[in-house]
This record gives structure tokens, sequence and C-alpha cells, in this order.
């Protein structure tokens, strides 16, 4: 087991098991008087495709970094072209579009602001991540 964890992989795993417990929660939540009404990143359009995306989002970049990391896993070195940083950086912020989105259509439960904080966490870890890949803090600059 590797014990020098990157602070970026800790925030991708911590940051997609925070997203996919968050569908679960309340996303809206309508209360009127005595009634109240809460409903979760399952049931929030019609088939409740876009909170299963978040859900399968968190489940696939958490899980995925977590078994390499600590399970010593080997992924292919690249998806539909591009490598693991690049993806986890379109899927979470796929995840960060989704949850933006929410945040217009009404009364915002505590389940959309964490998985709000959740892929934004995601988003700047995958980014951490393409930055360290390319060398830039790495290599000194040189004189011309």
């Amino acid at each position: 087991m590797d014990n020098n964890v990157k602070p970026s992989t800790m925030m991708l795993i911590a940051g997609g098991a925070v997203l996919f417990i968050s569908t679960f929660l309340d996303w809206f939540s309508v209360g009127e008087g005595g009634f109240s009404f809460g409903a979760n990143a399952w049931e929030v359009d019609a088939f409740g495709l876009l909170g299963i995306m978040c859900a399968v989002i968190g489940i696939v970049i958490g899980g995925g970094v977590a078994a390499s990391t600590f399970g010593n896993v080997s992924m292919p070195d690249r998806m539909l072209g591009f490598n693991h940083d690049q993806m986890h950086f379109i899927l979470s912020s796929f995840a960060f579009l989704i949850t933006i989105g929410f945040l217009f259509r009404g009364d915002v439960g505590i389940g959309l602001i964490l998985g709000l904080i959740a892929s934004g966490v995601m988003v700047a870890g995958s980014f951490m991540d393409m930055q360290g890949e390319s060398g830039g803090a790495e290599v000194p600059p040189t004189q011309f």
C-alpha cells in the first residue's frame, strides 16, 4: 500500500464518496405549514437520470481512484483517447454542472449543497492531478 497519498487523490476519493451519499439526501425541500416534502437526486427529474449520473460519477471516480491507489488494481492507460486525469476532470465537471443547474430549480436541500461541494472538490482534485502531470512545478525554468 502506498503511504504517500497525494492530496488530490484524497480529494477525489472523498469527493466521490460524498457525492454518492448526497444523492440519497434531499436535493429539494418544500415545506408549507406542517407539511414538508423532499426529493432526493433519484427523483429530481422525470426518470432520475441526472441524479443517477451524479451517483455513478461519484462511484466511478472515487472507487476507481481508491482501487488503483490502495488495491493495486491496474487500470487501462487511456479511455476514449483521454488519460485518467483528463477523464476525472471531464466527469467531475459534468457532475458540477448538473448540481449547479439544479440550484436554479427552487428550494435547495442539504443533499444538493453537499453534492455541489463534493463535485467542486473533485474538479479541484482532478485539476491538481492534471497540473502535476504536466511537470510545470517540478521542472525549474531555464534561461534562453
